[in-house]
This record gives structure tokens, C-alpha cells and sequence, in this order.
């Protein structure tokens, strides 16, 4: 690994955990000791079972891959299938949906380096690039149609992804403290993995504190989850670590057909049923 951060990215968000909340009152000097101690063993517990669960995966499985989209979780992933020496065997894909935040892509690059893997970038097929997108498409796409843009810039790319991979274990940082349609998640779900099902957003922050992990940008500045531009706010700190706040700042001011609120973009629900696996 890299001994420093993209010094560009770090002079504007240094990545120290400063900014970063914790979810644990420690109580008084003698309880602080203690519940940092259990704290300490629940993550060295947990890091061992994410270990178990990749090294199955590389052992078992013949194609496995790593769908990234930069965010705690998924940091948690990317740094343990370095640390565990899995990299080489397992592709990091990211889908770029033309309507990131810049500095999500910047971080990409950054982790590229620091880990010293390349990954392999999906988006729109039928534009090379983000201008040519917004010649075809226009910036607002996603406010014309909310389905027909999810299906262009988010499933139909994650589902070329797999098909070109020929995956038959897609690895993903889903967990059940999101919520909603992902409350019962597995750890194994067909051909699946979610390693961090039982994980909280605060167990993912103490492993990166604990492993110095560098992290997506924007967390430094309110931002609890990562997604579109368009549609990501930051969420004030003292929901970060309860049940679905993670993802509370996503999918702002969007609804489903159906009038609900939208919480997937169908990578997770369309995907799974072209090809026949299990949500």
C-alpha cells in the first residue's frame, strides 16, 4: 500500500476520524476502559469472520468480484481484501453513473493508488463519456424519469458487469442496519456475498479508525452515505448510527412509480431477477 493520501484531496479533507462521529457513550473513566475493551474484541471478532467469508469465497467460488461504490462499508472491503492478499483474485468494479460527486471519483483514483489495484469502470453504454451523456441525455435525465435512468446508468451497467465478469459470487457491502428492503439480509444469498450483513455503520467505523482506513472524502463534512449528486444530503450526526440512518440522506425527493419512497436504485432488486438471484 501507499504511504499517504492523494495530498490534493487530504489539504481539503484530511481523513483524521476528527470529523467523524462516534455512536458509543463510554460512560466514565473505569466504563470507558471496559466498553473500548468489548468494542475491541466485537471488532477483532468481526474482522476474523469477514477473513472466513472471503477466503471461502475465493476458495469456493470460481469467479468472484468486488462492487464498490466507495462508501464505509465499502472501504471496510476494499482494505480487507488488500490485507488479506485478495485483490489479485478479485476485480474491483465501480459503476459511474455520470451524476457522481466529483470528489467520489477522485477518491477512486486515490484508493487505486493507495492499494495499487485498477478497477474496472462501468457506466451508460452507449456514451464513451460524461459530456456525451449530457449531450444525449441532458443533465436531468433522472428528473424526466427516475426508472428509465436507473435502468440506464445504474442496472443496466451493473448487470454487464456481472454478465461480462461471469461472476457467480458478487461481493457487496449490503448490510441490515440500512434497512428497508435490506432488513434481513444474509451473509450468503446465492450467488451473493454480503460479509458485512451483520455489521453496524458503527462497526464499520471503528475497524477503518482501528486500521486507519482512508475513507471517501465527503464523510469529513456531513456526509453519512455517498450516492448521486443529485440526490445525497448530509445527515446531521446524531442519526448517523441509528437504525437506517446511514442511508436517511439518500434518495432525496425521489418516489417510486407507486408513489413510495424510493430506497434502491435496482442494482439489488433488478439485477437479482435477470439473473435468477436471490434479493
Amino acid at each position: 500500500m501507499a504511504a499517504t493520501l492523494d495530498p490534493i484531496l487530504t489539504k481539503n479533507f484530511p481523513r483524521d476520524f476528527k470529523s467523524i462521529p462516534t455512536g458509543t457513550d463510554y460512560g466514565n473513566e473505569q466504563d470507558s476502559a471496559l466498553n473500548k475493551g468489548a468494542e475491541a474484541r466485537r471488532v477483532a471478532f468481526l474482522e476474523n469472520e469477514l477473513f472466513n467469508d472471503l477466503k471461502t469465497a475465493v476458495a469456493s467460488r470460481q469467479r468472484p468480484m468486488f462492487t464498490t461504490a466507495l462508501i464505509a462499508g465499502d472501504n471496510v472491503l476494499l482494505h480487507a481484501l488488500a490485507k488479506f492478499d485478495l485483490l489479485k483474485k478479485v476485480p474491483v468494479v465501480f459503476v459511474d453513473t455520470f451524476t457522481l460527486f466529483p470528489e467520489s471519483l477522485d477518491h477512486l483514483r486515490e484508493v487505486e493508488s493507495y492499494y495499487g489495484f485498477k478497477s474496472i469502470v462501468y457506466h451508460a453504454a452507449d456514451c464513451k463519456d460524461v459530456d456525451e451523456y449530457h449531450v444525449k441525455y441532458g443533465r436531468d435525465y433522472w428528473m424526466k424519469d427516475i426508472d428509465a435512468y436507473d435502468m440506464l446508468c445504474k442496472v443496466e451497467p451493473m448487470n454487464r458487469a456481472l454478465k461480462e465478469q461471469n461472476s457467480d459470487c458478487w461481493i457487496n457491502g449490503r448490510r441490515r442496519d440500512h434497512g428497508a428492503e435490506r432488513a434481513a439480509l444474509p451473509v450468503w444469498e446465492g450467488k451473493k456475498l454480503n460479509p458485512l450483513a451483520f455489521w453496524s455503520f458503527e462497526d464499520c467505523w471503528s475497524y477503518l479508525r482501528k486500521n486507519n482506513v482512508p475513507y471517501h472524502p465527503l464523510h469529513d463534512v456531513g456526509f453519512s452515505s455517498l450516492g448521486d449528486l443529485h440526490s445525497t444530503k448530509k445527515v446531521d450526526h446524531k442519526i448517523w448510527f441509528t437504525y437506517g440512518g446511514e442511508r436517511s440522506g439518500r434518495f432525496q425527493n425521489l418516489v417510486n412509480k407507486d408513489g413510495s419512497a424510493k430506497t434502491e436504485c435496482g442494482i439489488h432488486t433488478e439485477i437479482s431477477k435477470d439473473l435468477n438471484l436471490k434479493k
